[in-house]
């Protein structure tokens, strides 16, 4: 066989995996990370592009345009410091400081078209997921 028609084949079977993929993350339920405790009848999460960011002594506050196209305004509470990071994700990892540019172009100003998973329990309790991944769906 040619090569051009090895390439050929090679993406007229690759389209509709993608194609799949893309139904498959639109399918399904979010799982919440391991280490935030919240029943699951009492949380909800917002997936999206973070379009507001702003952090501050006490709290940071965030919102997402989701991809179900609303707008969400979350806050998250760290009293006395303007550092998050124990409520962060990242790839649901633990956020660690190497992360902090991965998510911000200089100390409180977010990387444009950054995403995050932002989970919220009915009890006030909130964990941002930076840069969510696809396989993250139970």
């Amino acid at each position: 066989m040619r090569p051009s028609a090895i390439a050929l084949a090679s993406v007229c079977l690759l389209v509709p995996a993608v194609e799949g993929l893309h139904a498959t993350q639109r399918a399904g339920r979010q799982r919440a990370p391991e280490t935030f405790a919240c029943d699951r009848n009492n949380l909800t999460v917002y997936t999206g592009v973070v379009i507001g960011y702003q952090r501050q002594i006490g709290t940071t506050t965030l919102r997402i345009r989701t991809d179900a196209d609303t707008t969400e305004q979350v806050s998250l509470t760290h009293p006395g410091t303007d550092d998050p990071s124990a409520l962060f994700r990242m790839l649901g990892e633990p956020f660690t400081a190497a992360d902090w540019t991965r998510i911000e172009t200089r100390k409180g100003v977010l990387r444009t078209g950054t995403r995050a998973a932002a989970w919220v329990c009915s009890n006030g309790r909130v964990m941002v997921d930076w840069g969510v991944l696809s396989d993250t769906r139970e």
